[in-house]
This record gives structure tokens, C-alpha cells and sequence, in this order.
């Protein structure tokens, strides 16, 4: 959709208001004042209502909050996993750069990922390695090859499944959002194209609907590029 989300509340706030200060003269046939507010609660709610509505625009903020919430929890252990692949990596090597056949198992070995995937993908091929080479070896002793198993799995099934969760219930309320503010923006223009047909340029009625109803949306200006940094 062209239109943002502020943009067309706006504009259904001020349709609602046109709507009803010429209610006495003329009513809209598709839809009542009271459906045209009942949409634009469906997006912002009504905390006067009882029980008070939630609108979609708070239940989509809610739920981006959660997946935010669960990529955190996901990416602490996962940085921590990472971390410590790049130690094991680089230390194994260094302690078996004089045999050939560790070093042939090693060799193959990379801990430069910088994507989730990359990162999971990478401490899997070293787990694997290092119970080959040197199982009970550790490069610290909190990092056992036991323990960065544990990590592992921690962070390729639970940590990652619990994102994966909270990402498609966000994306889900995000497109409830767009179609509730899709629907809204429907009102808005169908509203306006039959008000104006009504009410002509040169009434009273038609020049406070068209001026007062925004009918362009003009995206802001993009942000400016940061300043560069100072000479020294």
C-alpha cells in the first residue's frame, strides 16, 4: 500500500468528521458514520469502550515486541557460540600445525560467518571436527566440547524455534494490520469519491470535504546521511 498507516487514520478521522457534519443533508449508502468508526477502531481501538477494544495497530506492536524479545534471547547464546567456534577453530590449528592428518580434518575449517545460519552452520562443522581430533581437548575450560554441544543444540533448536515462532505470529498480526487499515483506506476513498459528486466545488458542503480531507499522501524526506567523521 502507498498510503502509511498515520497517514490514512488521519484521513479516516477527518472523513468520519465531514460524514457527520453534513449527516442531515446526506448519508452515505455503503456504510454508517458508525461502521466508518467501528473500521478506524479496528486499527487504533477504544480504551473508553467497556470492555475497552484493542486495535490491530497495538496487538502488531505487541507482537513485535515478543519476536524482538526472542531474536535477543536467540542472539546472546548464539554470539557467545560463535565466539567460541572462532576460538576453538584457531587454536586447534595452532596446536596441531605440525600434523598433517589433524590438520587435514581442521584444514577445511572457517569461523568468518556472519548470519545466523552461517554461524550455526560453522559451529556444527567444528563440533564435528574437534570430537574427531581431540575430543577431551579444551580451549578453555569452560569450553568444553561437551559444553559447546549443549550450546549448540540450545541455539539450533529451542533459541531458533522460539524466534522462528514469534517472527510468524508478528508477520501474521502485521497482515491483519494491512488489511484492516486496507479496508479503511477503501472507506476513505469511496467516501470521498461520492461526497464530491454529491457536494460540487463552489458549496459549502464541497469545499469543507475537500478541504479538509487529505487525499495525497507525500512520503517524508529520507533521513540524512550521517555527518563524516572529523578530521583528525
Amino acid at each position: 500500500m502507498g498510503e502509511s498507516t498515520d497517514f490514512v487514520k488521519d484521513r479516516a478521522v477527518k472523513t468520519i468528521s465531514a460524514a457527520e457534519q453534513i449527516a442531515a443533508t446526506w448519508v452515505w449508502q455503503e456504510k454508517t458514520i458508525v461502521q466508518m468508526q467501528a473500521a478506524l477502531v479496528a486499527i487504533i481501538g477504544d480504551n473508553t469502550a467497556v470492555p475497552p477494544v484493542v486495535g490491530q495497530e497495538e496487538t502488531a506492536a505487541a507482537a513485535k515486541q515478543v519476536m524482538l524479545a526472542a531474536r535477543g534471547n536467540w542472539d546472546v547464546p548464539l554470539d557467545i557460540l560463535h565466539t567460541r567456534t572462532v576460538q576453538g577453530v584457531g587454536m586447534s590449528k595452532n596446536r596441531h600445525r605440525d600434523n598433517p592428518a589433524k590438520l587435514a580434518v581442521l584444514g577445511g575449517l572457517s569461523a568468518r560467518g556472519d548470519s545466523r545460519k552461517e554461524k550455526l552452520e560453522e559451529a556444527l562443522a567444528w563440533e564435528s571436527a574437534w570430537s574427531q581430533v581431540d575430543a577431551a581437548w579444551a580451549p578453555l575450560p569452560a569450553n568444553t566440547l561437551a559444553a559447546f554441544k549443549t550450546l549448540r543444540n540450545q541455539c539450533e533448536e529451542g533459541l531458533k524455534d522460539a524466534y522462528s515462532d514469534a517472527h510468524s505470529a508478528w508477520r501474521k498480526e502485521e497482515g491483519e494490520l494491512a488489511e484492516v487499515v486496507r479496508v479503511m483506506e477503501d472507506i476513505n476513498q469511496a467516501w470521498y469519491a461520492d461526497a464530491t459528486k454529491v457536494f460540487p466545488e463552489g458549496t459549502a458542503e464541497g469545499d469543507m470535504i475537500r478541504g479538509t480531507i487529505p487525499t495525497t499522501y507525500t512520503p517524508p524526506p529520507p533521513a540524512p546521511p550521517p555527518p563524516p567523521p572529523p578530521t583528525p
